[in-house]
């Protein structure tokens, strides 16, 4: 199969990052790729997909690696995995792996393992260039579950289910698969979280997850997890913060001690980021120092800094992200990027483990001993397709109010030449409303 027909299949099957921003997958597909590192490091806390797939769809994973190996002309494929998960591969596969081009590479328990700079680093050697992305060093940095559903499409199955683990406050942790659109209210309800006073759902990792709105926050290609926890959980609290607030209590309390900079795991790679001077720019208004908002274009949004590196209980992250956003919005981009050469001699002495972070979040007692995957056929009489699941430009409807589409059907698609992909229904039923975030689909 050749590169431009392997893009097509996976652009028409609507593929995108099955977590994090959804990049457009067949975007990423470059005969410059030398390394496919597939990420299976589960790297926040509690979340459990790729555990699944790992156990049960390895064969298909390793195939399906085969295929973008001969299609982009890659020298290989390595499947970055922690230690301590090695136990879900299955054994036999592993030895047939021996001689070939897809190897498994074992990687430390550390935080942000997924971070796709991190990764790259652990799996290759590699450090990418501040500012830009993994091709750049030969690279192409691909999820588990993206990878399986690759395999689907080359099947001709497109994207229209997602699977999720719902963990948390939860008598269990579960991982189901559930219809794209379907509303996160109603699949909570279905897995008998119906009641939820008192409680607030996060919808991805407790580090980088955003809180789910009940009302109207739908699943979509990129849902991997939703969480539950105590409104009063710190986690939650940190989250509802107003920005002002965050501002405010940076500016009240913040001692220029640099503890955020000296954990930050760009930093550590040799990344010019100091998250201490972005905060203190941005909480007294210092704008004689430019490089001090510019800087924050490297941020991964990881949060070790608020996490582990503050003492002073404020909230590096969200300042940080906040002002790369900003600069986003205005075009604004930092131009003296550099390649660091090697990581800062200091790194392996700060690598933050998995279990100081489940510590430092207070989660300790939300870790169950496995997490159960669930057959639950969802049946909503009522799906709402969002037309901008992934980064670049929202899907154009294809369809109108009364059409009649069927799971599978091509309902949306970005236009030719802007960065984007395709939607599909993913339920049978009649076509009852189409607005600008919402392609609505009811039996």
């Amino acid at each position: 199969m050749d590169l431009q027909e392997l893009q097509k299949i996976v652009c028409d099957a609507g593929i995108v990052g099955a977590g994090g921003a959804g990049f457009p997958t067949h975007v990423k597909f470059s005969d410059k790729v030398k390394q496919i590192v597939v990420n299976a490091a589960e790297c926040e806390p509690l979340m459990m997909v790729d555990h699944h797939i790992l156990e049960h769809h390895l064969q298909a994973l390793v195939d399906t690696l085969n295929i973008l190996i001969d299609s982009m002309g890659a020298d290989e494929a390595i499947i970055g995995i922690k230690g301590k998960n090695m136990h879900l591969l299955d054994t036999k596969i592993l030895a047939s792996l021996e001689g070939t081009k897809v190897k498994v590479k074992e990687i430390p328990d550390i935080y942000p393992a997924g971070d796709e700079v991190v990764l790259t680093y652990e799996t290759t050697g590699k450090i990418i260039p501040e500012g830009s992305i993994p091709v750049m060093v030969g690279v192409m940095v691909i999820n588990v579950e993206t990878v399986y559903n690759i395999h689907k499409a080359l099947g001709g199955v497109p994207v229209t289910e997602k699977y999720i683990t719902i963990g948390g406050d939860t008598k269990e942790d579960i991982t189901v698969k559930a219809p794209v659109g379907m509303k996160i209210s109603e699949l909570l309800s279905v897995c008998g979280y119906g009641d939820l006073d008192g409680k607030a759902v996060v919808n991805g990792g407790p580090m980088m997850g955003k809180l789910v709105d009940l009302e109207n926050d739908t699943v979509t290609k990129t849902t991997k997890g939703l969480l539950i926890f105590p409104e009063t959980h710190s986690i939650i609290q940190r989250k509802r913060m107003p920005m002002s607030m965050t501002l405010k209590r940076a500016s009240a309390a913040c001692c220029n001690c640099h503890m955020c900079s000296d954990v930050c795991p760009r930093n550590l790679l040799g990344y010019d980021i100091n998250v201490h001077k972005t905060l203190r720019a941005a909480s007294h208004s210092e704008v004689q120092d430019t490089e001090a908002f510019l800087q924050s274009a490297l941020c991964c949004g990881c949060g070790v800094c608020t996490v582990i590196g503050c003492q002073q209980m404020l909230d590096p992250q969200k300042i940080s992200m906040e002002v790369k956003g900003l600069l986003g919005k205005h075009g604004l981009k930092r131009k003296n990027n550099k390649a660091p050469e090697k990581v800062r001699p200091e790194r392996s002495s700060r690598l933050v483990s998995s279990s100081l972070l489940i510590d430092r979040l207070g989660i300790r007692k939300y870790v169950k001993p496995s997490v159960e995957r669930r057959y639950i056929d969802f049946d909503p009489d009522t799906v709402y397709i969002e037309l901008k699941q992934h980064v670049g430009a929202p899907a154009a409807a294809l369809v109108k109010k009364g059409d009649k589409v069927s799971a599978g059907d091509v309902i949306a698609k970005t236009p030719d030449g802007s960065l984007g992909t395709t939607m599909h229904a993913s339920i049978n039923g009649t076509v009852s409303e189409v607005n600008d975030r919402f392609i609505i689909i009811s039996k």
